[in-house]
């Protein structure tokens, strides 16, 4: 994630839109945002403007690691067979697909709002972009920001 502090552009940020965060999250986000000299709001505006730019019509590949027994994993492997689907991958897709269809999803957390400002012009695109998506500009942006800290910290650690 960039340093640098975007443009002006035509008008002025007096838009805005809020995110979700929990105690931890905001945590990370404020000492990321320390360390490279941002504002949280320049962090989440910058986010979501780089998002908005980029196409999601692609399907994107996700390897998860699950820690299983023996004796689980030989239960999966049978239940796999028993559903009659090709693999593991495969059965776990069948199981997740329901609540990867849910419009709206809730869980019970206590978060704080945070505030993010855009120009007229960058309002309409990420709110054009965030509902063609179908995502919550509550919890969207948080998702986002874990993601990019998380992919500076791997890089950092390399």
């Amino acid at each position: 994630m960039a340093t640098v502090k975007r443009s002006q552009g035509k008008g002025i940020r007096e838009r805005f839109l809020y995110t979700n965060l929990t105690e931890d999250e905001h945590k990370k986000i404020s000492q990321y945002c320390r360390d490279n000299h941002i504002s949280i709001s320049q962090f989440f505006a910058d986010l979501l403007l780089q998002e908005a730019g980029k196409s999601k019509e692609r399907p994107q590949k996700l390897t998860l690691e699950i820690e299983l027994t023996p004796a689980e994993h030989e239960k999966l492997e049978q239940l796999t067979r028993l559903h009659k689907k090709e693999s593991v991958s495969d059965f776990v897709r069948e199981l997740l697909e329901p609540e990867l269809r849910i419009q709206r999803l809730h869980a019970p957390t206590k978060t704080k709002h945070v505030r993010y400002y855009f120009s007229d012009e960058e309002h309409e695109l990420v709110t054009k972009h965030m509902k063609a998506l179908g995502k919550s500009p509550s919890n969207y942006p948080a998702i986002l920001a874990l993601r990019a800290i998380g992919k500076t910290a791997k890089k950092s650690a390399k």
